[in-house]
């Protein structure tokens, strides 16, 4: 990594384990979202991702969003449909988000979906979270709610 880069290690404030992930909440605004390695997400998984987010957050912090994929993750069709619902109840007062994304063909398919869902927020797919992080960091200041 170069040396002007503006990443530093993330200091979390709350932590909170669930079933297909464990989300996290930094001192910089960034709530972390890292999803486990095989798992398949329906809808209880939807919900749960978005109770533990607005708990850690409080629900009503401007934050960043940072999902790091797991390997051979997998939504199921109903569940991606609601997200879309849930995704506008959650993120009303999101910033910007970055997604890292280590599979070619799965980032391709989530630069495409949003390019066609485009958000009110800036959102930016990534191969490496360390990337994602200085990104989100860049952005803090540019949007306030």
């Amino acid at each position: 990594m170069e040396d002007n880069c503006i990443v530093k290690e993330l200091t979390i404030v709350a932590h909170k384990d669930i079933s297909v992930a464990k989300i996290s909440y930094s001192e910089e605004g960034i709530m972390i979202v890292e999803l486990l390695d095989d798992i398949i997400i329906g809808i209880p998984e939807i919900k749960e991702l978005a109770q533990g987010s607005k708990e850690l957050s409080g629900g009503e912090v401007p934050l960043l969003s940072l999902v790091v994929t797991g390997q051979r993750n997998n939504i199921s069709t109903e569940a991606f449909a609601f997200n879309i619902f849930e995704e506008l109840q959650i993120k009303q007062k999101t910033i910007a988000e970055a997604l890292v994304i280590k599979n070619l063909p799965t980032r391709i398919m989530a630069n495409f979906y949003y390019k066609v869902v485009p958000r009110p927020y800036p959102v930016k797919v990534f191969q490496e979270k360390e990337l994602a992080i200085e990104w989100l960091l860049k952005n803090k200041g540019k949007t306030e709610l």
